[in-house]
């Protein structure tokens, strides 16, 4: 096995495996031997116990037939009990009468440490005297000394086990749940840019328009300068007006170009300070024909001095190009009328306590209450097939929650108001406090 990084698990973890693990190999190290000494013991004793009452009912029967002499009776005695002895296990054997004294006695002191057992001899239901039975368990210690070996062996190999096993397959678990989380956030990522593109396709047209109208003053002011030309009648100043208007109209062109090539770029940026005021107005550009095709009107409330946030430009720009356009969807086509009510998305913002507050509201008739605990669930949208992915909200969620803030919405009498918190950047030298 190679060697453990425990360094990603939290500490307390390793500890509690540690101590779990100790404690089992200790249990397995004084079980093994504590067991056989306790089974071992218990064996002989009741062995010994038997052979002693065999011996003692022979003996109450020789006592009873004889209560006088029996304790002269030496040879018969050990006679009697002769057929009780093993050569196998050797025992020490005592017949003993009613003051302890012995009477008689077969083989040899048992060594210590030892197991002793009396019985007692009867004689007419009162005790005459004992049959002892003593055994050495020298070999029984051995045994326990070397099952202790073996236990401390076998504790030693289950501590290792028990430790590393669990730490291993945490720690491999904690790789594979990175593994998982980075492929997760790889497919949000490709999600959010599919949804992304997809709202570059839907603002195309809007995009024409924006393009088309410095490409028409570029075309107009080259046609008044060739025919000048043509004439030669040059007239310098106004030649040099025309040049200067197909000047600004080439980099009007080549700013809404930018601001495409930049909104639909994969993602990846650095988080950092982010002025919210910014990502309104990009959005809001992006969206000029759109809102303009809708008839819909966007009042901004955003302080001058509202303290930028912490995250990223493109993603924040990219949350409030869905939720402007969702509530421009939700306004519907434009009313012919030209006296309708005015429509209008209302966007305020207020910092308090580190954090910015953005709200975008509309009065497009709100969102029913039983939908609108479903908004942010991924490909749940309630337009028409082929006219949204269901990606949006889903992705905006996404999105405000990576940057450490939050998104919510609420909806009542027909207003519908989406809230974005994020935390205030911190001011330039400080580190950043961590998201709450």
């Amino acid at each position: 096995m190679t060697g453990l990084d425990t360094g990603r698990i939290d500490p307390r973890i390793v500890r509690v495996i540690t101590a779990l693990a100790l404690t089992v190999s200790l249990i397995v190290m004084v079980a093994l031997p504590a067991a056989y000494l306790v089974s071992a013991r218990v064996a002989i004793t009741a062995t010994l116990q038997a052979r002693a009452g065999s011996a003692a009912n022979v003996m109450t029967e020789f006592v009873t037939r004889n209560p006088d002499a029996w304790v002269y009776e030496n040879a018969r005695i050990l006679g009697r009990l002769t057929p009780f002895t093993e050569a196998e296990a050797p025992k020490h054997w005592r017949v003993l009468d009613g003051a302890g004294r012995p009477v008689a006695t077969i083989g040899r002191p048992a060594a210590k440490p030892a197991i002793a057992v009396r019985h007692p001899i009867y004689d007419s239901g009162v005790v005459a005297g004992s049959v002892e039975i003593s055994r050495s368990i020298n070999d029984v210690v051995g045994w326990t000394a070397f099952l202790a070996v073996i236990g401390m062996a076998l504790a030693g190999a289950s501590f290792v086990l028990l430790r590393s096993l669990p730490l291993r397959l945490l720690a491999e678990s904690m790789e594979r749940l990175d593994r998982l989380q980075a492929q997760e956030r790889d497919r949000v990522a490709q999600l959010a840019q599919a949804s992304k593109l997809a709202q570059l396709g839907e603002l195309a047209t809007g995009m024409a328009h924006e393009l088309n109208q410095p490409l028409t003053a570029i075309t107009l002011a080259a046609q008044n300068a060739l025919k000048q030309l043509e004439r030669g009648a040059l007239d310098p100043p106004a030649l040099a007006g025309r040049l200067d208007r197909i000047l600004q109209m080439a980099r009007r062109a080549s700013t809404v170009i930018d601001h495409m090539r930049i909104f639909g770029r994969m993602g990846g940026e650095a988080s950092g300070p982010v002025p919210l005021a910014a990502a309104v107005r990009g959005a809001r550009d992006l969206l000029a024909f759109k809102l303009e095709r809708h008839r819909v009107r966007v009042v901004e409330d955003l302080p001058l001095d509202l303290p930028s946030v912490v995250g990223q430009a493109v993603p924040l720009e990219q949350v409030m190009v869905n939720l402007i356009a969702n509530a421009c969807d939700a306004y519907g086509p434009a009313p012919e009328a030209t006296d309708a009510p005015p429509r209008i998305i209302a966007i305020a913002a207020t910092a308090a306590d580190g954090w910015v507050r953005l709200a975008v509201r509309d009065e497009a008739g709100g969102i029913p209450p039983d939908i609108l605990p479903r908004i942010f669930a991924p490909f749940f949208t309630t337009k028409p097939v082929g006219e949204g992915t269901g990606l949006g909200l889903s992705i905006s969620y996404g999105i405000i929650n990576d940057m450490g803030g939050t998104l919510a919405a609420d909806s009542a009498d027909g207003s519908t108001t989406f809230i974005i918190s994020l935390p205030v950047a911190p001011a330039a030298g400080t580190a950043a406090a961590p998201a709450g």
